[in-house]
């Protein structure tokens, strides 16, 4: 395929060589569309199109049923208005798979009427399927502290039980079904549910009969054409689509949860999954509630399960539960574990700083923060710590439960392997924590875009381990010359951006002229000068992250466009 540019060879060859997709369209956006001029090959093997088979074709051939149309359109009118756009949606293969594509997508040239748009694209959907993991972790987190703290009394146990299914998915309706001789009794009910306490369902002729009877999860799509479902019976509490979870615990299934809507296809199968883990916890929950009075409870509360430290501190600060996972975290049995001072097990580096954290549990608060937490092994691994008191029938604190998982996969994952700044999704979470605060209580924050001028006249000219080598210099200077409160991401290429808490735009302003100045007058090996054009903007009142990031991004395109090597505000 040939490229409308000078130097043809060299410029193919650099696209070529890149990791990124990258698709070049000319830029008619009437319909058909813009037509595909070329693809690199990191492109086609993304796509699993030859380059012959994308040449003259529209970018429309990566669409499908879930492709968001509304950002299709916000794409359509920013390149109308020859401006850079940035998104992510769902794009489709050759062979029919469906992947989460994030893009952005420039016109060229960008100082006149534009011919072309040139895309540089990239497959996130292994970054978006972690996040979905850790999202699901969390609510099985949540899970546990609620059915930890639900009490003794079975019966409140199982409502919670139903109460918990309905809210971690979604539903309209949810039951705990509990098998009775030949009969499935709903023994506790939630949401739409609630009228149908005590209902029986034949175990031979109904869909929570054969979940019981296979222990195996049911995910049921429309219960019109289920053969399986007691249909006058689901028909009654509005059960058109559901998901049934067996309640198994020491090998012993002893009942079903089942959450259900009144319209077809109404879960996923992530609703799916999480319903299934959910059930480990929800029925030794319940099986304990059945079998033990008292404090032995608790003990059965901590799922070994799961990939979690979870245990219940007193007091005195001592192990009083734990699970599996501490004494496998730990190499050491339980009892060398459990009555021994927290500080004696950890070490006592490791609980001088957990101390003012313990100390706030015990006063009765909830506590949930970051942390390094040492390992047996000398290694040191970045945790999430969570301590929720537990009170006593007269408001005391018995003491509280701690809940440690490490995040060793997800700060990995937040961090961008050259410079070692942010990537985009550690810089995303952040801005929405930082824009709400902002928000609530009316107070100032900053976003400052920057781009290295002509850095792409450096790879080719030095290649691209010099232009490395130029990224992490620049990064560098940015995290040396920032606040610690303030956040640095590589956005993207050769660009940052800066996110600045308590600060106005003509603070930001200020600090993006200094970082101006700073970059300017180092001396990079090989290079010489290198300098960058910057773009600041201030957070509007009630403005959503998307509009804000706009701004800041039009007043570096300004500063572009102005000459480079300054700066310029958004108003």
């Amino acid at each position: 395929m040939s490229l409308p540019f000078s130097d043809n060879d060299l410029l193919k060859a650099s696209l070529e060589a890149i990791s990124d997709a990258v698709l070049i369209t000319d830029a008619r956006l009437d319909l058909p569309g813009p037509t595909i001029v070329y693809a690199n090959p990191a492109f086609c093997e993304l796509s699993g199109y030859t380059a012959a088979e994308l040449e003259g074709q529209t970018p429309r051939i990566l669409h499908g049923p879930d492709t968001d149309r509304e950002l299709l359109e916000r794409l359509k009118n920013q390149l109308r208005a020859a401006e850079t756009f940035r998104g992510e949606t769902v794009n489709y293969r050759k062979d029919g798979t469906a992947f989460r594509m994030q893009w952005s997508i420039r016109p060229y040239p960008d100082d006149a009427e534009p011919a072309y748009f040139i895309a540089v694209q990239r497959d996130v959907t292994a970054l978006r399927d972690l996040e979905q993991h850790r999202r699901q972790l969390q609510r099985l987190v949540d899970i546990q502290t609620r059915v930890g703290t639900a009490g003794l009394d079975l019966q409140t146990l199982r409502e919670q039980v139903a109460q918990i299914g309905l809210v971690v998915t979604g539903a309209d309706g949810a039951a705990v079904e509990e098998a009775m001789g030949e009969e499935m009794i709903y023994t506790a009910t939630a949401g739409t549910a609630l009228s149908s306490v005590g209902m029986r369902l034949p175990v031979s002729a109904s869909l929570s009969g054969v979940c019981y009877r296979t222990q195996k999860p049911i995910h049921c799509r429309d219960t019109h054409i289920e053969p399986r479902v007691a249909r006058e019976a689901a028909d009654r509490v509005g059960f058109r689509s559901g998901l049934l979870v067996p309640l198994i615990y020491a090998d012993q299934c002893f009942g079903v949860l089942k959450v259900y809507a009144a319209r077809v296809n109404a879960f996923s199968e992530s609703d799916m999954e999480v319903l299934s883990m959910a059930s480990q916890v929800l029925a030794s929950s319940l099986a304990d509630a059945r079998l033990f009075k008292g404090e032995r409870d608790r003990r059965r509360l901590l799922v070994d399960s799961l990939p979690i430290l979870i245990a219940f501190i007193d007091q005195k600060v001592r192990y009083r539960e734990i699970n599996a996972t501490y004494t496998r975290w730990y190499d050491r049995p339980a009892d060398q574990i459990l009555g021994r001072p927290v500080a004696d097990v950890m070490g006592q580096a490791a609980y001088n700083n957990m101390r003012p954290y313990i100390l706030a549990a015990l006063a009765g608060e909830h506590v949930t923060f970051e942390s390094l937490f040492p390992h047996p092994n000398g290694r040191v691994i970045p945790v999430v710590v969570d301590y929720t008191p537990e009170r006593g029938a007269q408001g005391d604190i018995k003491g509280f439960y701690a809940l440690v998982r490490d995040i060793s996969d997800l700060k990995r994952a937040e961090r961008d392997h050259l410079t070692g700044t942010l990537n985009r999704r550690g810089f995303d979470e952040r801005l929405e924590v930082v824009c709400a605060t902002a928000k609530r209580y009316r107070r100032p924050v900053a976003l400052i875009f920057l781009d290295i001028d002509h850095f792409k006249s450096i790879n080719d000219r030095y290649g691209h381990s010099v232009g490395d080598s130029v990224l992490t210099a620049v990064s560098h200077e940015l995290c040396e010359a920032v606040r610690e409160s303030d956040v640095v991401c590589r956005w993207g290429g050769e660009e940052f951006a800066i996110l600045a808490p308590e600060t106005t735009l003509d603070e930001a302003e200020k600090l993006a002229e200094r970082l101006r100045k700073t970059l300017a007058d180092r001396q990079h090996p090989a290079v010489g000068h290198v300098t960058a054009s910057f773009g600041v903007a201030e957070l509007a009142g009630e403005e959503n992250e998307i509009d804000f990031i706009q701004r800041a991004d039009k007043a570096l395109y300004a500063a572009k466009t102005a000459g480079r090597n300054r700066v310029e505000w958004a108003n």
